[in-house]
Order: structure tokens, then C-alpha cells, then sequence
């Protein structure tokens, strides 16, 4: 397969990753009852759209992958060890938030439908578990690194926009903090980080020599 086919491709899963990425949380947040988060988590689980949302989310997150993946193939060159460490530590990410849907898709439903183990998530025993607490942190931290140092050399880069880099790092930086705050901040950056995503895209799709 040649080289700018491969390109092309990346490009079109970074926008299809970022649309799929977008709808996920417009409908995390719209169809979702999230105001229960902080009272009941089990009534988000239950609810009839948690699964085919979070299965959204899942292969967004796939093609966020390969998107990357693409992204830094056709950097390399110039990006240095900043690039790499960006691209590496992104990649990272990714793969922890795969595991992270992974049990939301397999797993949550499983432990809130049963009365035995509903307790779990209701009163926050699985979130707040010393495991599952570094799991999120060491995710958060790579998201947060991966995206700062990706972006400096996609700055640094003369191939793609200065301003989808932006819009990347500051989604990065909501949706890391996220966990912190509250499901809103995280929600509007994976937006922003799907915009820019959406641009960075299409610039591969037109841009594959």
C-alpha cells in the first residue's frame, strides 16, 4: 500500500475518530442523566444509552489511534525527540482510555444490575479504590504530557495549522481535568480536542505527498 494511501487514511480516521469522539459526549451529556453522577452513578449505567454511547466513544477512540499514529509518521523527520515522546505518551493514552471504555462497555452494566455488587459504583468503592485512583492519574498525566509535548512539534512542524494544535491542547487540558471538576469541563474538551483533530484531518487527507 503506498505511503499517501496510508496518509489518506489516517486523515479520515482522525475525522471520523474526532465526529465519533463529539457525539459522544454531546450525547453523554444530553441523554444521560448527569446531574445523578454525584448522587446515584448506577443511574447512568442502567440507563438504556450508557452502552451504544460508550460503544461510540470506543471506536472513536480507535481511529484516534491510527489517526495519531499517521500524524506523527508524517512529522517524524522534524519533530525530534519531543515529537516522539508526544507521540508515545499520546498513543499511551489512548490505549488507557480503550481499557477505561472497555469496562464501562463489559463491566459497569454487569456490577449495577446486580444487587450484590451495585453498591460498587453507587457509593464510589471502584472509583475511589487506590489502583483504580493511579490508574486515572497515570491516564490523565499521559493524556496531559503526551498532547503538550505533541503539540509543540506539531507547532514546530510547518505541515499542519498552529491553531488546530491549540484547540488540541486546550481540549486536552479540560478533558484531563476533568475528573477533578466535573463531567462538563471533560465533556466540552474532547469537543475542542475534536475540532482541532477534525483539522489536522482533513490537512492529511489534502496534504499526503
Amino acid at each position: 500500500m503506498k505511503i499517501s494511501t496510508i496518509n489518506k487514511f489516517g486523515g479520515f480516521a482522525l475525522i471520523a475518530g474526532s465526529l465519533l469522539l463529539t457525539i459522544y459526549a454531546i450525547s453523554f451529556s444530553i441523554l444521560l442523566p448527569i446531574k445523578e453522577v454525584t448522587r446515584d452513578y448506577t443511574a447512568l449505567v442502567l440507563n438504556s444509552n450508557w452502552i451504544w454511547i460508550h460503544s461510540v466513544a470506543f471506536v472513536g477512540v480507535i481511529l484516534m489511534i491510527f489517526g495519531f499514529f499517521t500524524l506523527y509518521s508524517r512529522m517524524q523527520a522534524e519533530s525530534r525527540l519531543v515529537g516522539f515522546l508526544g507521540f508515545l505518551f499520546v498513543e499511551i493514552a489512548y490505549i488507557f482510555q480503550a481499557c477505561k471504555v472497555t469496562w464501562e462497555i463489559c463491566l459497569y452494566p454487569i456490577i449495577a444490575g446486580n444487587q450484590g455488587t451495585f453498591f460498587l459504583l453507587r457509593d464510589l468503592v471502584i472509583k475511589h479504590n487506590p489502583t483504580v485512583v493511579a490508574f486515572s492519574t497515570i491516564a490523565s498525566i499521559t493524556i496531559f504530557m503526551g498532547i503538550m509535548l505533541f503539540c509543540i512539534a506539531l507547532m514546530q512542524s510547518k505541515m499542519f495549522s498552529k491553531i488546530a494544535s491549540a484547540l488540541i491542547f486546550v481540549g486536552a487540558l479540560l478533558y484531563g481535568l476533568g475528573p477533578i471538576l466535573s463531567p462538563l469541563p471533560a465533556i466540552g474538551g474532547i469537543c475542542i480536542l475534536s475540532i482541532g483533530c477534525f483539522i489536522l484531518g482533513k490537512r492529511l487527507i489534502r496534504n499526503n505527498n
